[in-house]
């Protein structure tokens, strides 16, 4: 049985004034977007969740997932019988609407007038009322279903599919990319493939060309047939969901991104040559599109994805206290299981350092990756750190004279082949791909070398991450960031950097650091 501090699941109370516990821009009397943040949280403030890993080193990453997973939901259920009777209230006299319950925070979303808010923050139960600064989230009619479940696609993909989790994988018939050469993933193969390991890719879909259907997360508790099989509320979700539309159909990509990244983590071989492109090829891709939405997250924890593939970023946004909202969620996902990756961003030329890595790649326990070229110099747009928190409601670490270091690791941000719809994008009347195609797969799809970005870079390692959790799938999530950090190749200058962070990425060692933690542990 995991032990989990008692001090970290007291509630936190706080008692002091409606106006401390009211974010800016609240005022007037007109209806604002905004997240209640109940008191009763896993890691109340700063410094909690530091301390959770510190006494949980040790911890089966399986025992945390249920402990924490029924605790966070535990937390929300009790604060919301407290507060539910006085929502109520204000809901009928007018001053709140469309609340949206969540549980990765304990808390919930929803419009309110000022008046509402200040009866809110009064409660002893209530830390803070958020004003929603970014990707606004609300129950009610914007939120309802906007699409019916595409039930033909889902039952072609069901006969395409198969479970390739068994198969031997050998790299001695196929064309290894650069790029998987360069952060020695094939070296990381003879070790571990992904087997077992899940990826969610929260990005802008999965387009289903044969080298990505085969590497398709599928439900298993859902079927194609128009009921919530599973009841998670979600109908037909057998290949994930759209968290932004509020429907299934995730797979299917016009833009192209999510297929790059996609690929880059878990493609499996296809082309001519037969070309692999995923660093993990055996783990596998759970798309979902709604980049930002905690409902995403939760599904995410609750069907089992053990890594986050995140390509979206809230740059030059003036985020305030709003950053604590998701660091918060971010942590608490990470106590569950789950590791959260992302590219650093492609700010370095349009931003001041300080502001070029902006949430969630900001966050501690998340994994921001830099880019470097074929050529071993740094991508000219690879964001640079460091990141601030001082100020941060709840948290207010990281000043500038003790700054977060960031990036975290370092891969490669294009130059090599992705899997992306180009024809798509010429039939739709959209600017034509630049770059060149390597392949053509003759379904809207293909291997191409064009795109670059550290949205690419993200991808490399949630891959890895993958393999590593393929190795020891107990391994608590902070501990992969951990590990992959500590045996990266250093680059720039000696130690940790703001350029490169850790260094470049080591497939093969991170993947023996995890084997090795699993003996220890023992």
């Amino acid at each position: 049985m995991v032990s989990l501090p008692l001090g970290i699941f007291v509630a936190c109370l706080c008692p002091g004034t409606a106006s401390d516990k009211l974010d800016t821009g609240l005022e007037g009397d007109r209806y604002h977007a905004v997240f209640v943040r109940m008191a009763d949280q896993l890691f109340p403030r700063g410094g909690d969740f530091e301390r959770f890993c510190r006494e949980n080193k040790a911890a089966k990453r399986s025992e945390l997932r249920a402990r924490v997973t029924k605790t966070l939901r535990d937390k929300n259920d009790t604060s919301w019988k407290a507060i539910r009777k006085q929502v109520d209230a204000l809901v009928k006299e007018q001053t709140l609407s469309g609340v949206q319950r969540t549980w990765i925070v304990n808390g919930f979303f929803c419009r309110a007038k000022p008046s509402a808010c200040k009866a809110l923050a009064t409660r002893d139960d209530v830390a803070f009322v958020y004003r929603q600064r970014a990707l606004i989230q609300t129950g009610g009619a914007r939120n309802r279903n906007r699409r019916a479940p595409d039930r033909k696609l889902l039952n072609r993909l069901l006969g395409e599919w198969k479970d390739d989790s068994d198969d031997a994988f050998s790299a001695s018939d196929l064309k290894v990319p650069w790029n998987l050469k360069r952060i020695r993933v094939p070296e990381a193969w003879k070790l571990a493939t992904g087997r077992g390991a899940v990826v969610a890719t929260f990005d802008t879909g999965l387009y289903p060309t044969p080298a990505l259907v085969g590497a398709l997360w599928r439900n298993p508790t859902e079927q194609v047939d128009g009921k919530d099989n599973d009841g998670n509320g979600k109908v037909d979700d057998v290949f994930g969901w759209d968290f932004s539309g509020n429907h299934n159909v995730s797979v299917g990509d016009a833009r192209g991104h999510g297929t790059a990244c996609g690929g880059i983590i878990a493609g499996r071989p296809a082309g001519e040559p037969r070309t692999v492109t995923g660093v993990a090829p055996r783990a596998r891709i759970m798309p979902i599109r709604g980049m930002g939405h905690l409902a995403a997250y939760e599904y995410a924890v609750l069907t089992g994805a053990d890594v986050v593939s995140m390509s979206y970023m809230w740059i030059r946004v003036k985020l305030g206290h709003y950053r604590g909202l998701y660091r918060l969620a971010h942590e608490h996902m990470t106590a569950a299981g789950v590791v959260s990756v992302g590219g650093a961003g492609n700010f370095k030329q349009q931003a001041p350092k300080g502001h070029q890595i902006a949430l969630p790649k900001d966050i501690p326990c998340v994994i921001a990756v830099a880019g470097i070229f074929q050529n071993g110099k740094q991508a000219p747009f690879s964001s640079e750190g460091p990141c601030y928190w001082n100020g941060v409601k709840f948290y207010d670490d990281y000043p500038p004279d003790q700054p977060l270091v960031k990036p975290d690791v370092t891969a490669c941000p294009g130059g090599y082949p992705v899997w992306f719809p180009k024809v798509l994008r010429r039939r739709s009347g959209q600017r034509a791909f630049r770059g060149r195609v390597v392949w053509d797969a003759g379904d809207g799809c293909g291997l191409v070398v064009g795109p670059r970005g550290n949205s690419f870079s993200g991808p490399h390692a949630a891959g890895v991450a993958a393999l590593m959790l393929s190795a020891n799938p107990e391994l608590p999530a902070w501990r992969v960031k951990e590990l992959m950090e500590a045996t990266c190749k250093d680059l720039g200058e000696e130690g940790r950097d703001t350029t490169y962070g850790a260094g470049l990425i080591q497939a093969d060692a991170a993947v023996r650091a995890a084997i090795d933690a699993k003996q220890i542990d023992k």
